[in-house]
């Protein structure tokens, strides 16, 4: 069952029919977003890698949707959140926030994601949202592109 978010955004795990959908909210994210970025893969090896990987598991995918049309996606993998993008046109309009919140609750002790250094829209919201910026590579990753580690933990209560 999935979670109903402001605006009517549903939150939900993602089914392999949803990997498309999935594919192409990831290749105009980072096309908008980060057109800087190195593209290590063509489209059609991108959709294809996201046709075998959506449904596996360990992993999860989950999925944010608008009535019929899926605006955003994350893969969680334990404490890891991977590949978290948000539809453009979408982005500040609580997409990226039940999408979050969802994966705060799926793991709820701690929660560890990546960013790219350039990409500061994410990063600010990452911010906004308690993460901590605990490690900065120098772009060891199929893109070449400088990166940051972001974990969140709740917050303690001290006595």
């Amino acid at each position: 069952m999935g979670e109903r978010m402001a605006e009517g955004i549903e939150v939900r795990e993602a089914e392999r029919p949803d990997a498309p959908e999935i594919a192409e909210i990831h290749l105009a994210s980072r096309r908008e977003a980060m057109p800087y970025l190195h593209q290590p893969h063509t489209d059609q090896e991108t959709r294809e890698w996201f046709a075998r990987a959506v449904g596996d598991r360990p992993a999860r995918w989950w999925i944010a949707q608008v009535e019929h049309e899926i605006v955003g996606y994350m893969r969680i993998d334990g404490e890891s959140c991977s590949h978290f993008y948000v539809r453009p046109g979408w982005q500040r309009r609580g997409v990226g926030l039940g999408l979050l919140n969802t994966a705060k609750a799926l793991s709820p002790l701690r929660l560890e994601l990546w960013a790219f250094q350039r990409n500061t829209n994410a990063r600010a919201f990452y911010e906004s949202q308690g993460f901590r910026a605990v490690q900065f590579t120098d772009g060891r990753n199929e893109e070449n592109e400088p990166d940051v580690k972001y974990e969140w933990e709740p917050t303690r209560r001290t006595s």
